[in-house]
Order: C-alpha cells, then structure tokens, then sequence
C-alpha cells in the first residue's frame, strides 16, 4: 500500500516538474518573439520606472522628407505593457504612421481637435519647396561665393546621415595666410611662370577645408556635395576621412587626376554620382529687406588676424620670406583676389534665406544658421512641424475658427530647429542669422542655449508683445542683437 502511494506521488511530481518546464519554454519562446518583432527596443517596466526615453522603431514608412516615422509602444501611465497581442496586432501609434491611407490619422485629429484632413478647404503645405540634394548643392554654390580665387570658386558641403551639415568649405590659402600676398596666378593661364609664383603649392582645396572645418567628432559615413568632381588628392582625403558618397556638379577634365580619383573612390568603395538641380534656383531676394529702425547698429566684427595683416601691409612684412623661399614680389603682380566675394554677414545671412527654402509652410518660409567664433556654421533650421509630424496632416491655415485647426500650436520656429539640429557639443558662445526678430519663445531658448547674438534681417513684429518681451529678456541676459542689410540685394546661387 506504501509502495503504491510512493509510486502516485512521484508520479505527480514528475508530471508538475514537466508541466512548468513546459510553461517555462513556452513563456520564454513568447517573450523571444515580443522582442524580436520590436527589434529589441521595447524596454519593460515597472510603475517606479520612468519612461523610455528613446521610441521604439515600429513603423518603418517614410515620410515625404525621407524621415523614418517612430512609434512608441502601447502604455499606459507611462508603463510598457508586453504582451502577445500588442506585438501581433499593430498598435494605434503604429498605425498611425502607416501609408494605408492615413485612416487613424483622420480619426486621432477628428477626436482631439475636431479636424478634417480630407478637407478639400484645409491649407496645403508649399509644394515648391527644396529637396535636400538641392539644398545641399546649393549650399556649396553659395559658399564658392566666399571664394577670393580669381579663377576657380569652389564650394563643399558635408552631410551626416541626419541631413545634418557638418562641414563647409571653400577653396583658398591657408588660415592666417594673407590673401592680399600669395600669388593667385593659375599654371594653367601663364606656363612661364614658376610654380612658387602660382597659387598651386598654397592653395587648399574645398574638399580639404570643409574636412577639416568640420564640426563634429568625425565625418564616417556623411556624404559631400561639391562643385566638381574631386581631384585625386581631395580623394584621397575623402576617403580616408571615412566618406562614403560624393555628389557633385560638374565632371572635371579627363585628365590624370581625375582617372586616379575615379580608380580610388571605386576600390574604397565610396559611390559617386553627378547632381542636376530639380528645379531652377532663383536668386536670393533681399530688395524687402528694409532698415527699419534708426538705431541700427552697423556691422561691427572684431578684427581677424588675417585683417590685421592687411591693415598693417602684409605684402611689405613678408617681402623678405617671399624673395627668399620663392623669389616672388607680390606688390608688382598684377593678378589679384577676387573682387566681390561675399562677406561672412552677407554669407551666413544668405546661408539662413536658402534654408528656409526648405520649409513647408505656404505662407511664411524662415531660415536661422547659427555660427561659432571659428566662423564655422554649427547649425541650421527652417521653421517646420516636428519630427515624424506628417506635413501632410496637421494645419497649416493662420486663421481658422479653432485654435488646434491653426499652424501656431504645432509649428517649431527655425531658430529653435537650428539650435535642436546642432552638430557640435553646445552653441555656447555663438551668434545667430534669423530673417526674422526673434519672438518670446524663441529667445528664451536662445539665451539658456548660450548663443551670445543675433543677427536678424527683419522685424515687422517689433510692436508686439512677443518682441517687446524678448527684447527684455535679450537685455536682461546680455545677448547682443543687430540688424543686417545685406550688401547685395540679389545674390545669385547658380
């Protein structure tokens, strides 16, 4: 009888040991699979937990910029739920950003905000607004335009993987070099000459200084857009520099060069393809650009030391080294800079005018390029929705009944953008191009930012209370602000 009840318990606890291994499999099989389908990105939590601080990448359609659209996972007061069904049925932010259609987008905006985007009356967003290949090509247009070469202007443009710029360049001589005193006679127009009385050994190339001006840690796996193709020691430097495509304008001469270069970008790997602008780039328009105010301050910078050498006659300090090394006087050649390049305030105000090109908005387009003591521009930003905030969805009406069927609540101003898009550690320090006087919100970012300037163009809202309360606060925190007027009413890019 013992023997019989020893043998049904351990058959029971057999039967118990099995049952939750198997429960065990079963459960740790299931949370595989949650994990998987969320790419390991779900993060669970407890109520004490504060919420992920990253979304997770549920929805991998794109939007029209090209911009990945994230979802978070389904929670409630901040804590993640796991389970089965939230993984094998797509959650309402998922939906959200699906491209079926957009129906739970209707139905989320006609719940909270009473709004109709199948409206046929609702404002648009612009259409003609620039694509990023063209932006980018024209902003190395623009930046050729700082160029003192007399012969060759050249602009380049780097850009990481965020559309973000991350360098600029132009060519010219080295930094504190004088322009006023190396040669910028070309090989090409005078063979006679001496190759130390050319601008050939002095000259850095575009692609070089954008390199080296770059202002994040490194520039691995960013693309350039450049003037020409580049030559073979600009790819040399590319690639090494970890650049993975080139795109450029023009194809240079089929000369020794550029077959070395062609033989280079292919073996490392580095793509290469030639850009045609999509669309006609009209000029840069600042004939609207008025003074409005009889306190305008001029254009004041602090004297570079580049400035200080042509003030004090570079080409008389540095005739002996010249006659020296080279043989060369540079007070008697009659091959100069250039003329008519533009200055760093026309320039990074321009930079800004192009950006807002960027922008969706069919009724206001604002551009902002922020710039650090080294001249290097550390940031850019167009006024726009935010991130993953479908243009094609929220309003874009200034005048509606409700407040939530108006632009203002979801809109990002480019000064905000600008500083958000920074590709350095901090804007501490540095001084901002806006066409626009900043409003309330803005400046208060701008002074906890660090930003010590502001360059702006315009300021039509100088009688609101917006603008009286960031003039305020401007003085209060000692953050300089002046308007500029550019030299140049029109400024071509192309």
């Amino acid at each position: 009888m013992q023997l019989n009840n020893l043998l049904i318990l351990s058959a029971l606890f057999f039967s118990i040991i099995s049952s939750t291994k198997s429960c065990y499999n079963n459960n740790h099989q299931t949370k595989y699979k949650i994990n998987k389908n969320l790419g390991n990105a779900v993060v669970k939590m407890t109520e004490n937990e504060s919420p992920p601080s990253k979304k997770a990448k549920i929805s991998s359609n794109n939007s029209a910029d090209g911009a990945t659209f994230f979802s978070p996972p389904k929670s409630i007061d901040g804590a993640t739920i796991l389970n089965q069904s939230s993984c094998c049925e797509p959650s309402p932010q998922s939906k959200i950003g699906s491209s079926e259609g957009g129906e739970d987008i209707k139905a989320m905006l006609l719940r909270e905000a009473n709004y109709d985007i199948s409206d046929p009356n609702n404002t648009s967003k612009r259409k003609n607004y620039m694509s990023w290949d063209d932006y980018f090509m024209a902003i190395s247009f623009l930046s050729a335009q700082r160029s003192k070469d007399p012969e060759d202007q050249i602009g380049a443009c780097i850009v990481d993987q965020s559309n973000r710029i991350v360098g600029i360049g132009y060519n010219g001589f080295p930094r504190d070099c004088p322009d006023d005193c190396l040669p910028w006679a070309s090989s090409k127009e005078d063979e006679s000459r001496s190759v130390l009385h050319t601008k050939n050994p002095f000259l850095c190339h575009a692609e070089v200084n954008a390199i080296l001006n770059k202002i994040s840690p490194d520039v691995n796996d960013s693309k350039i857009y450049v003037l020409k193709f580049p030559n073979n020691e600009c790819a040399k430097m590319i690639i090494q520099a970890g650049i993975v495509e080139v795109v450029y304008g023009e194809n240079q001469d089929n000369c020794d060069s550029t077959r070395a270069s062609r033989i280079m970008f292919q073996m490392a790997g580095v793509k290469t393809r030639q850009h045609k602008f999509s669309n006609p780039v009209e000029p840069l328009d600042f004939s609207s650009v008025k003074d409005t105010s009889s306190e305008v301050e001029k254009a004041t910078t602090a004297p570079t030391v580049s400035n200080q050498l042509n003030s004090n006659n570079p080409s008389d300090r540095y005739k002996d080294l010249l006659k020296r090394e080279a043989n060369y006087d540079p007070s008697i050649d009659k091959i100069r800079k250039r003329a008519g390049y533009l200055s760093w305030d026309d320039y990074f105000t321009a930079v800004a005018y192009l950006t807002a090109r960027r922008s969706k908005d069919p009724n206001t387009q604002v551009g902002a390029a922020i710039v650090d003591a080294n001249n290097c521009i550390i940031g850019v930003g167009y006024n726009g929705f935010p991130r993953n905030c479908s243009d094609d969805h929220l309003p874009w009406a200034r005048k509606a009944d409700s407040e939530l069927h108006k632009k203002y609540p979801y809109v990002v101003h480019a000064e905000v953008n600008a500083i958000l898009n920074k590709g350095s550690k901090d804007v501490k320090g540095s001084r901002l191009y806006v066409a626009l006087f900043p409003c309330n919100e803005c400046a208060k970012v701008i002074i906890q930012a660090g930003i010590k300037e502001v360059i702006y163009l315009n300021d039509i809202y100088h009688d609101t209370d917006t603008c009286k309360a960031s003039r305020i606060m401007f003085e209060m925190s000692g953050v300089e602000t002046r308007m500029h007027i550019p030299s140049k009413r029109f400024i071509d890019i192309i």
